[in-house]
């Protein structure tokens, strides 16, 4: 498949930012993030039941309720500065990159195979750096059949995944015309969370040791696959756990990947060796002091499953403690 630009233009907020929030100071947790640009793809088919709109018409749409939400996420709109004293949030209302791209296949082609990187790289473009760039990136990609990609990039340093659902779903129910009904976001996390130091944190790129190549693979699960798991693990868990154990979708796809992998490396080396799995959580409302569910910005920690059986027990993990 190949991707091509059409047009790339700055949406700027429809309200310009008052004065007094011209300068949106970073919380210590922002200031230990990586300077870089994460994100996520967003596919959908072309809606058969809303025909005779068009592409031209849709972007139009997507572009004026952008507009829209940014009033509100006014901080996004802004420029990543660093200074003597530190590292802040210019919102200077500059605005967002909207990119529009055309793809020459079939948005089945791309989602029914394994994942090309080199073609998800070019549907979700961005800066290489930070400073004085866009601090949000969105590209909307169509395709042939009237399916489109939407790819979003926000700089960790300002958002964490939590804020980029806020700031999507925001977005989405603008599209819709219901930009009265929002969500309002929480830029305070700063009042609670100040920068202790103002050494600006620069981050060395990462080192890649040796050439071995890394294996990328997608699992798709259907909502009855994923339901199916929840209950399997809910019975396994009965006499260790009573039956008040709700495990999330989350914990038991991960659970569940987990223990193939345990597997593999066990028929790789002819034993268990222990394995540790990381992965990133939400602190908004597992934490004492009182943060807004609507609260933006980072505000995450990294939590560990471990499993550290004895190399000489071959007993086969249970999927519920995993």
């Amino acid at each position: 498949m190949k991707v091509e630009i059409q047009w790339k233009k700055l949406v700027k907020p429809s309200v310009p930012t008052p004065s007094d929030q011209r300068k949106w100071k970073l919380t210590s947790i922002d200031e230990l993030q990586m300077p870089n640009y994460v994100g996520v793809i967003f596919y959908y088919r072309d809606n058969a039941g809303n025909p005779g709109v068009d592409i031209s018409q849709r972007l139009h749409q997507m572009e004026e309720s952008l507009s829209k939400t940014l009033t509100l996420f006014y901080p996004m709109a802004g420029r990543y500065i660093e200074d003597d004293d530190g590292c802040f949030i210019d919102c200077n209302d500059l605005g967002v990159d909207f990119v529009h791209a055309k793809v020459d296949g079939q948005i089945d082609q791309l989602l029914h195979r394994d994942p090309d990187m080199d073609l998800l790289e070019y549907l979700s473009q961005f800066p290489n750096n930070l400073v004085g760039n866009p601090l949000v990136v969105i590209q909307v990609n169509t395709f042939e059949c009237g399916g489109i990609a939407i790819g979003l990039r926000s700089t960790h340093r300002i958002s964490d995944v939590h804020t980029m659902a806020i700031f999507v779903n925001s977005w989405a129910t603008a599209c819709r015309g219901n930009v009265d009904v929002t969500v309002c976001p929480n830029f305070e996390l700063s009042s609670l969370f100040p920068m202790k130091v103002s050494a600006v944190a620069n981050w060395p790129p990462p080192r890649i040791i040796g050439s071995k190549e890394f294996t990328v693979s997608r699992f798709r699960f259907s909502g009855d696959a994923v339901s199916k798991l929840r209950a399997l693990a809910r019975d396994d868990a009965k006499d260790s756990m009573g039956n008040n154990f709700q495990p999330s979708r989350v914990e038991v796809v991960s659970a569940l990947i987990s223990k193939a992998l345990v597997k593999i490396d066990r028929c790789g080396q002819g034993e268990e060796r222990p394995i540790a799995v990381y992965m990133t959580f939400n602190l908004r409302d597992k934490v004492k002091l009182k943060i807004p569910a609507n609260s933006c910005g980072n505000f995450f920690s990294m939590i560990s499953g471990r499993s550290d059986q004895p190399a000489a027990s071959k007993r086969n993990p249970e999927f519920n403690e995993m």
